[in-house]
């Protein structure tokens, strides 16, 4: 579906996603993201980014936004794809998933999460004491991550597993509807 020449029209690279809101076209995902929350973030009372609160609370969640892509992805999803990702793609459920890839994954998560632990020894969220883009950009892949038997590793970082649950706490008010969810992050 994502080669099809329409698709192509909305993501040049043939990749997920792709995203139009009128003349606009968009193809990352942080950046359809926040494009929406500029867009309709407001009306929610949402400051996510951090753009009303000042360069210094703007600047913490770019950082961690960047944490999120540069660190923490790359430690976790080679864990998520080998054990939940490949064998759903290949037919018969594939191969077991590549040891060697995974415990050089989790080693590398050890260290990130590492780091999590003693910024979670400041402050309530990744990027200060509220809720934050930064954080919501890791729970896709940590949300399949802990459906894994390697979501144990979590249990060794108290503040990170603590910041997760908290996270995850936020699920159950998203039910209903976005405005629901929008509101039940302020």
């Amino acid at each position: 579906e994502h080669k099809r020449p329409q698709h192509v029209q909305l993501n040049p690279f043939a990749k997920m996603p792709g995203f139009q809101d009128g003349d606009l076209v968009l193809f990352e995902s942080r950046a359809i993201a926040k494009y929406i929350l500029r867009k309709y973030g407001g009306t929610a009372g949402l400051d996510l980014l951090g753009e009303n609160s000042g360069i210094e609370e703007l600047a913490m969640v770019d950082m961690w936004t960047e944490v999120e892509a540069q660190q923490y992805y790359p430690a976790i999803s080679p864990v998520v794809f080998e054990c939940i990702i490949i064998p759903f793609i290949i037919p018969g459920g594939g191969a077991a998933p590549n040891q060697t890839v995974v415990d050089e994954s989790l080693e590398r998560l050890r260290g990130v999460l590492g780091i999590y632990e003693a910024r979670l020894e400041k402050s309530r969220y990744l990027a200060g004491d509220s809720i934050s883009f930064a954080d919501l950009n890791h729970i896709p892949f940590t949300f399949y991550f802990m459906t894994t038997p390697y979501a144990k590793v979590f249990d060794d970082y108290p503040k990170v597993k603590a910041w997760w649950e908290m996270l995850m706490g936020r699920g159950p008010r998203c039910r209903g509807s976005a405005s629901i969810c929008l509101r039940s992050l302020s």
